[in-house]
């Protein structure tokens, strides 16, 4: 009897050890998945954040001098709200307490990358326009580029290394290079180079600077500007005053020729042409002659991408938009009228 009690008693305490072993198990392979998907959220997070926001506000922001600037402004707005739930998804994050400051500066980037779009949004107007107010902007959207920055070095300095380590030393392997056990994310670079933090490279980026401008983004001392000279649609001359007949189907395009009449060479020279009246709703197109040389001739085709308005005459202005330090600007712009059928 005694022997079959310490039998029976020695089985119960193997099934207990064997059940705390069991149970110690489960609950260390399950901290170690959560770290596992922890890095795998985060990391995923880090792609997005440049596929979905990164390439292509660098895309709209490339040129933005030289497409419309309501458009520029309704992307990138569109792009901060692509941030902002990036955010939110990143607060949402059910991050192990092994992880807890790796979480705290992951929302830290994500915090000053959804920033940063929303001020370029909100300035990318005033940046390439002509006001007093430009070069502001070009301060402030490269701040945001300094921002941008800081959330990469964040990431490479204070998440990457963080989750590595918590990996580690839940005996789980873990390399950048993906060469054995977990893959963790080293870089996430969102600013795609250094150059962007200068406001005159930030300028020269959006389109809106003039070769003839210093590096502080002032324009160099002298005479700057252009003048028109003529302007055709299918090889029939506009005459100011005057009025002509031409086809709305295709969508016309405007051959504009003018000349820089100034001292220097410039840069990106945005050409508008707007046809309003006739019946319709304005409508506009305009180019960016990349570079214009100072005392010469230069062309631009301004293409349209939709038909005039054909119920009755209709009013067309070309511009040659100011450039930095243009002072008499009687001479950038010329309208005239036409009935187009």
């Amino acid at each position: 009897m005694l022997v079959r009690r310490l039998v029976a008693a020695g089985a119960v305490v193997v099934v207990l050890v064997l059940m705390v072993v069991l149970v110690r198990g489960c609950v260390n392979s399950g901290r170690e998945q959560a770290l596992k998907d922890y890095n795998r959220e985060v990391t995923s997070l880090m792609q997005q954040s440049r596929s979905d926001v990164s390439t292509p506000l660098f895309a709209a922001l490339t040129g933005a001098a030289g497409q419309r600037g309501e458009q520029v402004t309704e992307t990138i707005a569109q792009l901060r709200a692509v941030a902002e739930r990036q955010l939110d998804s990143a607060r949402a994050l059910d991050a192990p307490d092994q992880v807890a400051d790796a979480q705290h500066n992951l929302e830290l980037l994500l915090s000053l990358r959804e920033d940063g779009v929303r001020v370029i949004a909100d300035r990318i107007q005033q940046a390439i326009g002509t006001s007093a107010s430009a070069q502001t902007a070009l301060d402030l959207i490269a701040g945001q580029m300094q921002a941008f920055n800081a959330s990469d070095v964040v990431y490479s300095q204070r998440v990457a290394p963080y989750v590595k380590q918590a990996l580690e030393d839940a005996g789980i392997p873990a390399t950048y290079s993906g060469e054995t056990g977990e893959t963790v994310l080293p870089y996430s670079d969102f600013l795609p180079n250094i150059g962007w933090m200068d406001p005159a490279n930030v300028a020269r980026a959006l389109g809106t600077s003039s070769a003839s401008a210093d590096d502080s983004g002032r324009p160099a001392p002298g005479l700057h500007g252009h003048q028109i000279d003529s302007v055709s649609v299918g090889g029939t001359t506009l005459e100011p005053g005057g009025s002509a007949t031409l086809p709305a189907d295709p969508p016309p395009t405007f051959d504009v020729s003018f000349t820089n009449g100034g001292e220097h060479d410039e840069q990106n020279v945005r050409v508008v042409v707007e046809i309003s009246g006739g019946g319709g709703s304005p409508i506009s197109a305009e180019t960016v002659v990349a570079t214009t040389t100072a005392g010469e001739a230069a062309t631009a085709s301004v293409a349209f991408r939709e038909p005039p308005p054909t119920g009755g005459v209709a009013n067309i202005r070309v511009t040659i938009e100011p450039v930095p330090g243009e002072e008499g600007l009687d001479n950038n712009s010329q309208t005239y009228s036409a009935l187009f059928e």
